[in-house]
């Protein structure tokens, strides 16, 4: 437990870890070394492969996911996401709008859509911040690299949908803001990075923020 493992998530899944509640921002085209629209196919077959093995025991998953452009369209991949969950037998929950509060610039857009899905029996805490459907956060980068989403926007979604001392995970933890949102609401996380660089800022973070807690203990 609070442990980022340095693999493929699809690894990490095999590994039969119990957690409680999933939320995560997807690899874009360009990560996984594909292009939109030509090769659509391959990517929502992989991130079929991936949410299929997602077994939160709370039944609810989170996805940040921005649409981009791409040759003057725009490339809905929420829309498909919310086509692959409804397959995985998940309905959407909410829907909500995390403005950025950053430049646009020629192939995203400056909001992101935060979107919860759930099925069989779950349960929502119906927390004030969360009844917003617009959540104005900066867009903010740690060691030269960007956030997924900041700690703050995602805490409103690991408040409502979990308890103290449950356990989340996080797929595509990246420098770890998912495990810092856990830590500063009383939670606990597990986490895949495939990249090795990534995976230690992230846990160079979480060590410096620990330290920094006690102190301010």
């Amino acid at each position: 437990m609070n442990q980022i493992y340095n693999e493929d998530c699809l690894n990490t899944l095999d590994r039969d870890l119990e957690y409680d509640y999933v939320c995560f921002s997807p690899p874009d085209y360009d990560e996984l070394g594909l292009t939109p629209i030509k090769d659509d196919k391959e990517y929502h077959e992989w991130q079929e492969e991936v949410y299929s093995k997602l077994k939160p025991k709370k039944n609810v998953v989170t996805i940040v996911s921005s649409n981009r452009r791409y040759k003057r369209r725009t490339i809905a991949k929420h829309n498909a996401i919310t086509n692959i969950m409804n397959k995985l037998g998940y309905d959407l929950l909410a829907e909500k709008i995390w403005m950025k509060d950053s430049t646009i610039n020629l192939y995203r857009y400056n909001y992101a859509f935060v979107l919860s899905y759930g099925k069989g029996n779950f349960k929502s805490n119906n927390t004030r911040l969360f009844k917003y459907d617009v959540w104005p956060h900066k867009h903010m980068k740690y060691d030269g690299y960007s956030y997924n989403y900041p700690a703050s926007m995602i805490a409103r979604c690991i408040v409502n949908y979990t308890e103290e001392n449950d356990v989340v995970y996080d797929p595509f933890i990246g420098i770890g803001t998912t495990a810092i949102a856990c830590l500063q609401t009383s939670r606990n996380y597990y986490g895949s990075e495939l990249d090795k660089k990534v995976c230690d800022i992230a846990n160079n973070r979480l060590t410096s923020y620990q330290k920094f807690s006690k102190l301010c203990e």
